[in-house]
C-alpha cells in the first residue's frame, strides 16, 4: 500500500538551497525523498545553525510534526530541512500515514522498522559525540558516507561532527600527512 502511495504521489522539486521545512514552523507533512540530498538542522538561540543529519534517496524527513495523533510530541524547536542538491520529494500528511498504519499491518511494520532505524542512528551519533574523538568521528563518516564529502560543504560537515571548520581542516591535514 505505501509503495503504491509513494509511486502515485507527484514529487515536488527543490533546487539546492530550497527548504522542505523551515525551522520553528509546525508542519503536518512528512517527506519521502526520491532523490537528492537534504540536511536536517536547527537554529540556536544565537541564530547559528546546528546540523542534525543528512538524508538522501529512500529516506523520510520532517521538521516538526503538528498532529493530534502525537500528543505532546515535538513541542520544542523545529528542524529545518534544506536541499543540498536538487531534490525530488513527495509530501505526505501525518494523518494519512497514521490512517494507513492503522489499516495495513505491513505499513505499521514498515513505519515501526523505519522509526527504530532512525532512533538507532540518532543514539549512535550521540554516543559518538560523547565517546569518540573528532578525528575518529570524521574517519567513520568517510567510511560510511564517502560521497557526502563531495556533496556537503565542509563547514556543514564540521558542524555535524561537533567541531569548527578550522578543527576539521587540521584533522584533514593530519590524515593527509599520515597518508590516510
Amino acid at each position: 500500500m505505501l509503495r503504491t502511495q509513494i509511486a502515485n504521489r507527484p514529487p515536488e522539486h527543490f533546487a539546492k538551497g530550497m527548504h522542505l521545512a523551515v525551522p520553528d514552523r509546525r508542519e503536518s507533512r512528512v517527506w519521502y525523498l526520491h532523490d537528492g540530498l537534504v540536511r536536517l538542522y536547527s537554529l540556536g538561540e544565537d541564530g547559528r545553525e546546528h546540523n542534525h543529519g543528512f538524508h538522501g534517496a529512500g529516506d523520510w524527513v520532517h521538521g516538526r510534526l503538528a498532529s493530534s495523533a502525537l500528543p505532546g510530541c515535538c513541542d520544542g524547536g523545529a528542524l529545518g530541512v534544506e536541499a543540498l542538491q536538487p531534490t525530488r520529494a513527495a509530501a505526505f500528511r501525518i494523518d494519512e500515514l497514521d490512517a494507513w498504519r492503522q489499516a495495513d499491518p505491513a505499513v505499521a511494520q514498515f513505519l515501526l522498522t523505519t522509526l527504530m532505524a532512525l532512533t538507532a542512528e540518532r543514539l549512535e551519533r550521540e554516543a559518538a559525540l560523547l565517546t569518540r574523538s573528532p578525528e575518529q568521528r570524521y574517519i567513520a563518516l568517510l567510511e560510511r558516507h564517502p560521497a557526502m564529502l563531495d556533496a556537503v560543504p565542509l563547514q556543514q560537515i564540521a558542524g555535524w561532527l561537533g567541531i569548527t571548520p578550522v578543527a576539521l581542516s587540521r584533522i584533514r591535514r593530519r590524515l593527509r600527512e599520515r597518508g590516510g
